[in-house]
């Protein structure tokens, strides 16, 4: 996208360019230069800029944007202290091709249209594009209700297709690129509340002992019952698993609830893109998180392996929920038991209540460590401030390419607008002649502006959509599924 909005920039700097300097180059035809010594001469310029600018960028490219994006990336890591941003002639080399290759191809297109005319002609000035009719004059009753300057701006551009075109492609590539961003932090910064407030609704987490007895939970359930702010308690079983089909096997976790009473106070099983709400399956079948299903290929009604230490067994895909980290799959305790022969060692105590501020947890935990049987627990406060943090350091990725992308905008907007203007300095001279004010004459030209940045926006919403699906997709780890969903501020900010 980067490349062809460049592209779209080389094309009308260059285009521009040759035919500003129609009279010269008729003045060289006339004493008798060849086209080919003529389109060389704009050829090499082009090649000189373009090639300086490339290496430039290549020195940028893999040196410092990689230096930023690993300074990042080294927050998330310790006993790291060293890498490396070697430059990398290959990419380099292929990156300054491809510059040049739309560079050049536009100049030649170029020089190509003004060669074909004669000495004379290119020697006076080109004559204006003549004016015509347009459809939206045959509706009578709209085009009538329109002022002067109105009119003039609607056949302005119709009559400039080119320039709409290159306006509309311009600032929708760029607005994609930005909203590319501003979705990346959407998708990114949602992983931890979508997970673990909306999906994943406890509060703490208290892994067991292997070999705590029934006395010893009971006598902890019992306490946290009677715990001030604690609302409901819920036993799990969880074990490390793999699944398996044909074509891959994914490393996940088996969760089976003792009651499923009330699990959903607990968890909340909901399709990702409907909302549908589904309740804990009691059909024989499983639920499964989004990514692993994806990752596995299958859906609702096929059937997976499931290996438990030496056990394999066959499990039925019931529903498809949404997750976002780490991969997981939820039996029914009846469903367990057929399986596998018994019932499941419950190891997990989830505990849900109000007051998440810091102190209460504080007390919580040290209450609940004070028993044999606990080996370790976990608040989801906690959970979300790591998720948080590591993925904050994301953060200069995303600011890179939104400046980035701004920056490519600036460069595509002031390129078009100079040419605009350039191009129709004895139309707004007239327009002064007969008397409009220099307001006037600005309004006359924004207001086309304003047009053709809407038609931009329209398909950078497009174009960035696309783009940010395609992105998301190439860039997750397999044991997490970003956000899918551009929240509707970025739009606007890109916009």
């Amino acid at each position: 996208m980067f490349f062809l909005v460049a592209a779209l920039v080389s094309l009308t700097t260059m285009t521009r360019m040759i035919e500003e300097q129609r009279q010269q180059i008729g003045t060289l035809k006339a004493l008798g230069y060849s086209d080919g010594v003529i389109a060389f001469k704009y050829f090499a310029y082009a090649m000189l800029s373009t090639v300086s600018g490339a290496l430039a960028g290549v020195v940028v490219g893999e040196k410092i944007l990689p230096w930023v994006i690993m300074n990042a990336y080294g927050m998330l890591y310790t006993g790291l202290p060293y890498y490396m941003t070697p430059l990398n002639w290959e990419q380099g080399g292929l990156a300054i091709l491809a510059s040049a290759a739309c560079t050049g191809v536009a100049t030649i297109a170029a020089c190509y249209k003004e060669l074909a005319a004669g000495p004379a002609e290119l020697m006076r000035p080109e004559a204006p594009k003549n004016g015509k009719r347009i459809f939206l004059e045959r509706i009578g009753v709209l085009w009538k209700h329109l002022n002067f300057t109105q009119k003039s701006t609607v056949r302005n551009l119709v009559r400039y297709k080119k320039r709409f075109f290159m306006t509309v492609i311009g600032i929708g590539g760029c607005m994609g690129l930005i909203l590319v961003g501003f979705g990346l932090q959407d998708s990114i910064t949602a992983i931890a509340k979508n997970q673990f407030v909306s999906l994943f609704t406890y509060q703490a987490n208290a892994v067991l002992n292997s070999d705590v007895d029934e006395s010893e939970k009971e006598a902890l359930q019992t306490d946290l019952e009677n715990y001030s702010g604690i609302d409901e308690l819920l036993e799990m079983y969880c074990q490390n698993i793999e699944l398996q089909t044909d074509k891959k096997t994914v490393d996940a976790v088996l969760e089976v609830p003792k009651e499923l009473t009330n699990f959903n106070d607990f968890y909340a099983f909901r399709d990702r893109k409907s909302g549908e709400v589904y309740e804990f399956p009691t059909d024989g079948g499983a639920a499964i998180s989004e990514k692993t299903a994806t990752m596995l290929g299958v859906k609702a009604g096929d059937t997976v392996q499931l290996k438990k230490g030496d056990d394999i067994v066959d499990v039925k895909i019931s529903i498809i929920v949404e997750n976002y980290v780490r991969h997981y799959l939820y039996l029914a305790p009846d469903l367990y038991e057929e399986l596998f022969g018994g019932a499941p060692d419950y190891n997990q105590l989830l505990m849900k209540y109000q007051d998440m501020s810091g102190n209460y947890e504080t007390a919580l935990g040290e209450k609940i460590m004070t028993y044999d049987g606990v080996a370790a627990i976990s608040f989801t406060s906690d959970l979300i401030d790591q998720i948080d943090n590591m993925l904050r350091s994301l953060d200069i990725v995303i600011v890179v390419l939104i400046v980035s992308a701004g920056l490519l905008a600036f460069v595509v907007l002031y390129n078009l607008n100079n040419i605009n203007i350039t191009e129709r300095q004895r139309e707004l001279a007239t327009l002064k002649v007969l008397g409009f004010f220099d307001g006037e004459v600005a309004s006359y030209v924004y207001r086309e502006n304003m047009v053709l940045t809407l038609f931009g926006v329209i398909a950078g919403m497009g174009i960035g959509t696309f783009l940010h699906h395609c992105v998301i997709q190439t860039v997750e780890v397999d044991m997490m599924m970003f956000g899918r969903n551009v929240f509707p501020r970025s739009y606007g900010w890109s916009a």
